[in-house]
């Protein structure tokens, strides 16, 4: 009986805090790994992650997002 009710509390706060995030609101935890992962992509060296973000990441803050992927479905490259 010990093993049951030690394994109760565990899986209901596990179950909480799931049901948190799954209403929109995210947790303080999820929110830093957030950054971290964005800070990682926007500073990562390779052309793929370092280069690609960079330059989509500009293009957004310049034309914005629509007209962005509007641009990229059409030719394939991010705008200038």
């Amino acid at each position: 009986m010990a093993s049951t009710s030690a394994t109760t509390p565990s899986s209901s706060s596990s179950s909480s805090s799931c049901s948190n995030s799954k209403k929109g609101g995210r947790s303080e935890v999820e929110h830093k790994l957030g950054e971290f992962f964005m800070y990682q992509i926007a500073h990562d060296a390779s052309p793929a992650y370092g280069g690609g973000f960079g330059a989509g990441n500009a293009a957004v803050n310049k034309y914005g997002l629509r007209r962005t992927l509007d641009h990229i479905r059409l030719t394939g490259n991010f705008p200038l």
